[in-house]
């Protein structure tokens, strides 16, 4: 039986440990290579070097930005507020272009291009739902009204008007 100080079992505990570990890592891989596509992508269309390297930095922190937005909305029980989805799923769209844009124009060079970027967004989703599976786990059942002193439940007895 789980401590009851600690309602998530430690193999719970490892399998999200694990997982978080994961997913920073795969956002580190995917900023990475974005932030190298973006700026070789900025740079071939004119913008000066100093533009070219904050553009990728806009865009990443950006995704960044929402998807704290949208795992604090996972952790308290919500789905969140269309913008930071629409952030998110702009500036991961946004750099999963730029990433297939300065590949090498064959299927295989454009999928190993997008690889990172797609791998972090489908690990931090799984994330989250594991998020969601403990917040549910973790709620406690609402415990019914105490009867009266004949026994009479203390609710206002509207149900049984109707």
């Amino acid at each position: 039986m789980a401590d009851e100080r600690d309602p998530m079992r430690s193999s719970d505990r490892c399998i999200r440990l694990v997982t978080v570990i994961s997913v920073v890592l795969l956002a580190v891989i995917a900023a990475v290579v974005s932030f190298g596509h973006m700026r070789e992508l900025a740079l071939r269309y004119g913008e000066a070097r100093w533009s070219a390297t904050l553009i990728p930095l806009s865009v990443d922190g950006m995704v960044v930005a929402a998807s704290m937005s949208v795992l604090l909305a996972s952790k308290m029980g919500r789905r969140g507020e269309w913008l930071p989805w629409a952030v998110l799923i702009v500036g991961s769209l946004a750099s999963l272009a730029a990433n297939v844009e300065v590949a090498n124009p064959t299927a295989v060079s454009r999928l190993i291009a997008a690889w990172p970027s797609f791998a972090f967004v489908g690990a931090y989703h799984l994330l989250q739902s594991q998020l969601r599976i403990g917040r549910v786990d973790l709620v406690t059942p609402i415990e019914e009204p105490a009867p009266d002193s004949q026994g009479r439940s203390l609710d206002d007895g509207i149900e049984d008007a109707w």
